[in-house]
């Protein structure tokens, strides 16, 4: 294959006409053309030497530069696309919708306007990273024309610039993108009574500007207006107390996912107390700030976790500790839980809830998952398995013994850390104890995967993996 050095591709002809006798160049144009799309769907966001990766097939023969040429649909996806190249693709997708993505890779400053002067035809626009003098300069170009077929859209802001920056209003498509389905915000400003908060099924927030902070009304009537809405993040979301009047509770009937990140309980709690959710939604939520667990029983029946709720039925109880200042809690309806130690509920459809609290102090952690515990089981639900995985920190007898008032029906316990000795001390039966002061009564699995031991722990353990 020829080096690509140029833009000036029209000139390149070909030194070997080989290619056209072999077996593949004989398929009808069209099949050979469905031929280069899936493949450019497979490596859409590659460059071959600094080109598209679509103009490879016009170095290989005469048969395919022609079929390519030929095919619009070839040069749709501008990713990354180096403003040399950006007029080729441009001419070449014709009027075909384009795929539009960009990253603090590529700069913009040069080839903006020649990509926004496209919106009429753009179908995905993901603009991540802008640098912050070309914001406004953006969402004016934004707001120049139509989007009619746009179905996703995210901008972010990379010098997060957001606080003194032009928000994202009615304007933006002169509030004209009747298929939009999807946005993602990052880093900016915007007005929540903006027309792109409406018909949603996925809506993603990461990060407000300070102007951007919303109340709750307002928060509830941009949700009001995403009926069909299937997935939802807030993060690091901040409610203006300003208002604070409840209304009627937004349903949300289609919602499979609602992660929420939070600095209070409180906000976590008074948004939850407003929406109707299906019972089979996938919650997770991100707590930066705990003081205290007074929050926890009403978050948790805000949630719909409360005796004889309608809520799913929860049977393992998973603890991951990603550092050593925070521990993340998830409820799952099946015994079977994702072994790995980072929290990712994504991973797992059976995982119903998950929340990670946050604290000043790592000794306040073991502490913190009892009182979990005690109040899980003041839900109703009755575990059967628990879990316990962690690279910063291990679980001791002070959480062990304890732990058993509140997780009597608990039949497996699965542990993926370090250290067990507080575990063994407290399942160690003394001769003559009474039943009733045997911990953890049910167990009939114990798990352990990569442990080590103590020093002054037997020597026959030394070599077991698992017990069971």
């Amino acid at each position: 294959m020829a080096t690509l050095s140029s833009p000036q591709v029209d000139a390149y002809i070909p030194r070997s006409y080989g290619n056209d006798l072999a077996l593949i160049s004989s398929l009808p144009p069209e099949i050979l053309a469905t031929v280069f799309r899936h493949f450019i769907d497979e490596w859409q966001s590659h460059l071959a030497n600094g080109a598209p990766i679509c103009v490879i097939f016009t170095h290989i023969c005469r048969h395919w530069r022609q079929v390519a040429i030929a095919s619009p649909t070839l040069w749709t996806y501008i990713i990354y696309t180096p403003p040399r190249w950006l007029g080729v693709m441009l001419e070449r997708s014709k009027s075909a919708s384009l795929f539009v993505a960009y990253d603090v890779t590529v700069s913009l400053r040069d080839c903006l306007e020649q990509i926004l002067s496209q919106l009429p035809r753009i179908r995905v626009l993901r603009l991540h990273t802008i640098s912050s003098p070309d914001i406004d300069r953006t969402i004016h170009l934004l707001s120049s024309q139509p989007a009619p077929l746009l179905e996703i859209f995210e901008f972010s802001d990379a010098g997060l610039a957001y606080s003194t920056t032009k928000p994202i209003s009615n304007t933006v498509f002169q509030g004209q993108s009747p298929r939009l389905r999807s946005v993602e915000l990052m880093c900016c400003n915007f007005s929540w009574t903006a027309h792109i908060f409406s018909g949603l099924r996925i809506l993603s927030l990461r990060g407000t500007g300070i102007t951007s902070f919303p109340t709750m009304p307002q928060l509830l009537s941009a949700l009001r207006r995403m009926p069909a809405l299937e997935h939802l993040t807030l993060e690091r979301l901040y409610i203006n107390p300003k208002e604070t009047k409840r209304l009627g509770k937004v349903p949300l009937a289609q919602l499979k996912s609602i992660a929420l990140g939070a600095e209070l309980i409180t906000t976590a709690t008074s948004l939850f107390a407003q929406l109707a959710l299906p019972v089979d939604v996938k919650i997770a939520i991100l707590l930066f700030h705990l003081e205290g667990f007074q929050g926890c029983p009403d978050l948790f029946s805000a949630i719909g976790m409360r005796p004889n709720g309608s809520g799913s039925v929860a049977r393992s109880m998973r603890v991951i500790r990603p550092t050593r200042h925070a521990f993340c809690v998830q409820l799952s309806t099946s015994m079977v839980i994702n072994p790995e130690h980072s929290w990712n509920p994504d991973d797992d459809d059976d995982i119903r809830l998950s929340i990670q609290f946050t604290h000043t102090d790592s000794t306040e952690v073991e502490p913190s998952i009892i009182n979990i515990c005690q109040i899980v089981r003041q839900t109703g639900y009755r575990i059967q398995k628990f879990s316990y995985g962690s690279q910063f920190g291990l679980l001791g007898e002070i959480f062990w013994r304890p732990g058993s008032a509140c997780l009597l029906e608990l039949e497996v316990i699965h542990v993926n850390t370090s250290f067990i000795g507080g575990l063994i001390t407290a399942l160690e039966v003394i001769e003559g104890k009474q039943n009733t002061d045997i911990a953890y009564p049910s167990l009939r699995a114990l798990e352990l995967e990569e442990i080590d031991f103590e020093w002054g722990e037997p020597e026959e353990m030394e070599y077991t993996d698992s017990v069971d």
